[in-house]
């Protein structure tokens, strides 16, 4: 499962900043930012979120980041910008994705 694979790959914070980059530079600034104002890189912030998703995201998060990942050309990728999307967009989220309600797919893949 290509979710799986995410999880076990960006988990690790030099294959997650990596990942991050290669979204992009304006997506790298947006991690960037979110990562300065919580105190740590952006290979850090990113992998701790992936493995927060791993390890916490309900099913109906696993399916929306499954639907974004459905025919894009880079799937592993858009599945984690997608992921990250989610922690991105909620400025005063504090962790735990047991909150998260929203199931919209936000990369840039064909979702």
């Amino acid at each position: 499962m290509l979710l799986d694979e995410i999880v076990h790959t960006c988990s690790h914070e030099k294959v997650a900043h990596a990942a991050v980059a290669s979204l992009g530079f304006v997506f790298l600034s947006r991690v960037k930012r979110a990562a300065d104002q919580r105190g740590v890189s952006v290979g850090i912030f990113a992998a701790s979120v992936v493995r927060e998703f791993g390890e916490e995201a309900p099913a109906h998060e696993r399916c929306a980041v499954d639907r974004a990942m459905d025919k894009a050309d880079q799937p592993i990728l858009c599945g984690l910008q997608t992921i990250l999307e989610r922690q991105l967009d909620e400025p005063e989220f504090s962790g735990g994705w047991r909150d998260m309600r929203r199931i919209v797919p936000q990369c840039g893949c064909s979702a």
